[in-house]
Parts: structure tokens; C-alpha cells; sequence
């Protein structure tokens, strides 16, 4: 057997999947990514997965005996300690288990947690939350989600479900969301919601971009409403409030003292995001906290959560801990 001196990091997205290959330093060497569709079904999106990484450890000429672990990053509630992935809304998943599709192929650790807390275990290891007590990461993009990590540990709450930060209700009997319930953050103000809006919005919008309906994004609707157009304007001002709301509810509940913030929607002008939003923070946040907790654009950016699950073994570095990585060895 080799010496374990590589890890592999996977961020499964609701809209595409990114790899990493990461040496013993934190250096990544090899990244790709390909479409999620999870259309296709879990077993289909995992075997996708899979032979990903057996053409990228081809690729170094790497083996599977070089690997501490293989780590994954999911956008919904998952089970660190069976693998199984529980619920995720986006990807249509429930109970599936993740660490028995893919970890016979390869007979090292496999480490699961969901996206967002990976994210935030990057941000504390090496990203702009290094020497913080407790900190947040919010993921804003096709969903809207937020890892912790307290005291460093990566905080899961005793029902497993802490940092669903995108499915806080923000308004009583509002949008459906994927998860089945009106009013969710997320269903307000996250990448799909905001681009909906957009298209019931403004008239004529495909025409405006010069863009077919199925291609527009979040950025298309920010770049409008930094020229000023109306709708988009107003658009973009009521998903900062939302999301405002959002992060004022976390810090009150948390007291964190960092809060990073990444994901696609977080690349939107300064101006229309990032200050506003830390203006309402400061004016409407409890005031022995407001003026003190750090607010800023994640480091990592938007390879954060693939970052951290490359580390999630350093969350789970012993095997009584993680019972799944021990059943590997």
C-alpha cells in the first residue's frame, strides 16, 4: 500500500459537479466538473461520479492506495456517519446511499457532509475564517444554504438538520418551495427563484439580453438592474432584503462572529449586494452583536465547499468517530 498522501474533493451541485485532486499540502493539482442533471436519477449522478474519479487518478497516475480519502459535498441533509444522503430537494434524493455506491470502487475512506458545512470547514481551515471561534458559510446560488463551524467542529445539531438556513420561512403563504413548503428563503431569493421572478417580471426579457428564455441566469437579471432597468432593480432589492432577513435571524440565533458569504449570486456588483446587504445587517440586527460580527465575500469563493470536503477528513480523522471511514480501512 502507498502512502496516503492525496485526497479527492467532489462538490455535488444541483447544477453541476465539481472535482479536485489535492496533495498533502492543500495544492490542488487536477479540477473538472461536469453537469449534474440530476434528471437522470442518483444512480446514474453517482456512477457519473465515480468514473470521474478513476479518470482523473488515471490521469496523475495516481491510485486509489494514494488516497487518505475521498470526500463529497451534498446540497442537502446527509448522514456522516452512514453515508447516506437523506433529503436533498434539489437533487430529488432521498435516502440514498451515497458511501455504498461509490466506496467499493475504491476501498479507502469516504466522508460525506452536506455542502455547505464542507464550505464552512474550508473557510475555518484555510479560507477568511481561520482563528474564528464560530463562523458561517452562506452558500448563495441555485439554492441558498449556510455550514458552521463552532468551537471547530463542524456543527451538524442534534436532529442533524442545523444550517438549513435557506429553508427559514420569510414570508408566511409565499412561493413554493422544492422542499414542499410555501414561503422558504430559498423560494425567494435563491439563483432559480430570482430568475423566475425575472421572467414573470419583465416584459420581454429574452428580447432585452438577447438571450433564449432557457439560458438566462441570475447574472443576466443583476447586470439589468445595474443599468438601471426597473424591474430588475427592484427585483435584486427585494432578494437582499430577503436575504437579509435571513442573515439577521442567523446572527441573532448564533452569534457568529464571521459570516462568509460565496456561491454564484454572491459574484453580483458590490453595490447591489454585498453593501446593501451589510447595511441592512447593521441597522436591523440585535445591537449588542450588529456592529461586530464580520460580513464578507468568502476567500475560497465558489470552490469552498469542493475545498472542504477534500478536508472532511481531517473532521473525521478518527475512525470511532465515523464509523463508515472506519468500516474502509
Amino acid at each position: 500500500m502507498g502512502v496516503r498522501k492525496y485526497s479527492v474533493g467532489v462538490d455535488i451541485g444541483g447544477t453541476n459537479i465539481k472535482f479536485g485532486i489535492f496533495d498533502a499540502t492543500g495544492k490542488l493539482l487536477l479540477q473538472r466538473k461536469i453537469a449534474t442533471d440530476p434528471e437522470r436519477g442518483s444512480d446514474a449522478v453517482l456512477s457519473a461520479v465515480t468514473q470521474q474519479i478513476h479518470s482523473m487518478l488515471a490521469a496523475l497516475s495516481l491510485r486509489a492506495d494514494d488516497l487518505t480519502g475521498i470526500g463529497l459535498g451534498v446540497p442537502g441533509t446527509a448522514d456522516s456517519v452512514t453515508g447516506t444522503v437523506v433529503y436533498a430537494p434539489n437533487l430529488f434524493w432521498k435516502n440514498v446511499p451515497v458511501a455504498t455506491a461509490i466506496q467499493s470502487s475504491f476501498g479507502v475512506p469516504l466522508f460525506i457532509a452536506q455542502d455547505t458545512r464542507a464550505a464552512a470547514w474550508a473557510e475555518y481551515l484555510v479560507g477568511s475564517g481561520q482563528g474564528c471561534r464560530g463562523l458561517a458559510a452562506v452558500t448563495l446560488g441555485t439554492g441558498i444554504g449556510c455550514g458552521m463551524v463552532m468551537d471547530g467542529k463542524i456543527f451538524h445539531g442534534a436532529l442533524n438538520t442545523a444550517g438549513e438556513f435557506g429553508h427559514q420561512i420569510v414570508e408566511l403563504d409565499g412561493e413554493l418551495c422544492n422542499c414542499g413548503r410555501r414561503g422558504c428563503l430559498e423560494a425567494h431569493a435563491g439563483g432559480l427563484a430570482i430568475v423566475r421572478q425575472a421572467k414573470k417580471r419583465i416584459p420581454h426579457l429574452g428580447t432585452l439580453l438577447g438571450k433564449d428564455s432557457a439560458a438566462i441566469s441570475v447574472a443576466d437579471v443583476f447586470q439589468l438592474a445595474q443599468q438601471g432597468n426597473p424591474p430588475a432593480r427592484q427585483l435584486t432589492q427585494d432578494a437582499v432584503r430577503y436575504i437579509g432577513i435571513g442573515l439577521v435571524n442567523l446572527i441573532n440565533l448564533t452569534s457568529v462572529e464571521r459570516i462568509c458569504i460565496s456561491g454564484g449570486i454572491s459574484n453580483a456588483p458590490r453595490e447591489l449586494l454585498m453593501e446593501p446587504l451589510i447595511a441592512f445587517v447593521r441597522e436591523r440586527a440585535y445591537q449588542a452583536i450588529s456592529g461586530r460580527v464580520q460580513i464578507s465575500k468568502s476567500t475560497l469563493g465558489e470552490d469552498a465547499p469542493l475545498i472542504g470536503a477534500a478536508l472532511l477528513h481531517r473532521a473525521f480523522a478518527h475512525p470511532a468517530a465515523h464509523p463508515a471511514a472506519a468500516r474502509a480501512e
